[in-house]
């Protein structure tokens, strides 16, 4: 009989083992990615033919971060702004790579960490009533945090910004912040 019990609680562990495991690597694994919106604040100063201004840029400013375990990360991210004086359609892809410079909490020790970031992208600008398009090459820079808002996270980040000068384009500087509200997924 202490045979037959013994037996029956032994394949009982390994049928029931594989599944506690999956679970539990499910668990430690956690999300996989970081979906964000941003509003983004920023002075930008424009190249040879002067004017300078603030600009905002909301809520069409999204991204989308592939979380990993090691302190490097990757984002990708995309703005759409429309310039009601000028109809100029503006739509700004592009990819950053956010380093960790310490350990945080909570979600695969994300929170509470000081981040740089840095990237390229394009600014492609379409201008009204049929007047044509032109691309920059822009690259960027900066740094920010990420702090527990309920079931969210905000994510604070200064930034530098330069798009190159491109055609009928001037260069453009940019320094601002980016007020981000993201979920975990």
């Amino acid at each position: 009989m202490r045979r037959l019990i013994g037996s029956a609680v032994f394949v009982t562990v390994l049928a029931v083992l594989p599944v506690t495991i999956a679970a539990q690597r499910r668990a430690e694994a956690g999300p996989q990615h970081e979906l964000g919106v941003d509003l983004t604040f920023a002075y930008v100063s424009v190249g040879s033919s002067g004017g300078s201004g603030v600009r905002l840029v909301a809520p069409v400013d999204v991204r989308v971060g592939f979380l990993s375990r090691s302190p490097n990360m990757f984002e990708v991210r995309a703005s759409l702004a429309w310039d009601s004086n000028s109809g100029v359609v503006d739509f700004a892809p592009g990819v950053n790579v956010i380093h960790q410079l310490k350990r945080g909490t909570g979600t695969r020790s994300l929170m509470r960490a000081t981040y740089v970031t840095g990237g390229v992208g394009l600014d492609i600008l379409k201008f009204g009533s049929g007047a044509g398009t032109e691309t920059q090459f822009t690259i960027n820079g900066g740094v920010g945090t990420r702090r527990s808002y309920g079931s969210a996270v905000f994510r604070p980040e200064g930034f530098v910004s330069y798009a190159f000068e491109s055609g009928a384009l001037p260069s453009e500087f940019s320094i601002g912040v980016r007020l981000g509200l993201s979920f975990w997924h």
